[in-house]
């Protein structure tokens, strides 16, 4: 089982050099999404779990002045208005950089009525190497499509940036003629210290280099990218542009929040207006190549293991699925992925036999009932 870190003994009306000590020492202890808010301890999440960092409750005058001198006094007035704010984060102790995103909110905490809440998300620097992900032969061998769509999905903190990231300095890293062009809502893994064999990868920040992902795309196509990464494909107007670059000799690639293979099809079909559906989806199936869809399980040691359904579309899948309407497609593909062991269950029940978890966690993250 995990053990619990001592706490940190987090003094009141911290400064800025309290507060990065105390993230020095999350850090050290493996902690991410450090969570701050009106009248309670810190918390943070180590390998899926909840841990309090701080013994003591932070007040809601301490929140506010975090977010002044951290962020700007205005910020205040912008999430008493009722609305939310998300912010980069960075500071350096040693010559080492720790990276943050960071999301503030009003909420109602316990009595507090106006409290205030902020959560800490680690971004790691470089991302880690393809070989440490343990991806099954069938991800591994078919995760390079230079022509075609490929979809990331899972909840979210669920790892899928880290496979893409991993992915991206890996093909840099090995293949020369690539130009990776990536488009992301921040900018989380930096690749400073990748060996590229080719053009070194260029990331674009949503909001800061460009408007927004769709427009991403659109200028990715007047650059002859070999693959092009969006951070998330959630509107029409983003996934129509992914397929389009699909079709036309790129390599789209794209996360979604998404459970399974069958619903990641479904949703992206779903996201357009009813009289679009069939077209969509005959381009969709056209362009698509592969679906990963990953979670993040922790299990009785105390760590987290990653399990993956997936589905490579090849000719023969996409010329069955080209004979019968769209609609027929989640049903076919459950049993195509069940039939491949190669659907989330399988995984789970892979994790259960070889005693990683226990039954309840199976049902819980295989879907079935507790009864």
């Amino acid at each position: 089982m995990m053990s619990t870190p001592e706490p940190f003994k987090l003094e009141a009306n911290f400064g800025v050099s309290d507060l990065q000590a105390f993230l020095a020492y999350c850090g050290e202890i493996g902690s991410s999404d450090i969570v701050f808010q009106t009248g309670d301890v810190v918390w943070g999440e180590i390998k899926g779990r909840q841990v309090a960092l701080t013994e003591r409750t932070i007040k809601d005058g301490e929140i506010k002045t975090l977010l002044a001198v951290s962020f700007g006094s205005e910020l205040i007035g912008v999430i008493k208005g009722g609305s939310d704010a998300d912010r980069p984060y960075r500071f350096v102790i040693e010559r080492d950089t720790s990276r943050y995103r960071v999301n503030i909110a009003g909420a109602q905490i316990g009595d507090a009525e106006d409290g205030l809440s902020i959560t800490m998300r680690t971004i790691p620097e470089t991302p880690p190497t393809l070989d440490a992900l343990n991806l099954p032969s069938g991800i591994r061998e078919n995760l390079f499509q230079p022509r075609g769509l490929v979809l990331i999905c899972g909840p979210t903190g669920s790892g899928k940036t880290t496979l893409m990231s991993s992915f991206y300095a890996d093909v840099s890293e090995t293949n020369g003629d690539v130009k990776i062009l990536l488009y992301e809502d921040p900018i989380e893994f930096l690749f400073t210290k990748v060996k590229n064999k080719g053009p070194k990868i260029r990331q674009m920040q949503i909001g800061r280099h460009i408007p927004n992902f769709a427009r991403g795309l659109r200028n990715a196509m007047r650059c002859k990218p070999t693959l092009i990464g969006i951070g998330e494909a959630r509107d029409a107007e983003t996934i129509g542009a992914m397929v389009e670059a699909a079709l036309t000799g790129h390599g789209a690639y794209g996360t979604m929040h998404t459970e399974s293979v069958p619903e990641t099809i479904s949703r992206a079909i779903q996201v357009f207006p009813g009289d679009q559906h069939s077209a969509i989806a005959s381009k969709i199936l056209g362009s698509l190549r592969l679906i990963v869809v990953q979670i993040l399980v922790p299990t009785l040691d105390g760590n987290r293991v990653a399990v993956r359904e997936y589905l490579y579309f090849d000719s023969g899948i996409k010329h069955e699925m080209s004979e019968m309407p769209y609609t027929q497609w989640g049903a076919f593909l459950r049993k195509i992925v069940a039939d491949k062991k190669q659907d989330m269950n399988t995984g789970l029940r892979d994790l259960l036999d070889r005693k990683l978890i226990d039954e309840k966690a199976y049902r819980r993250y295989a879907g079935e009932s507790n009864a």
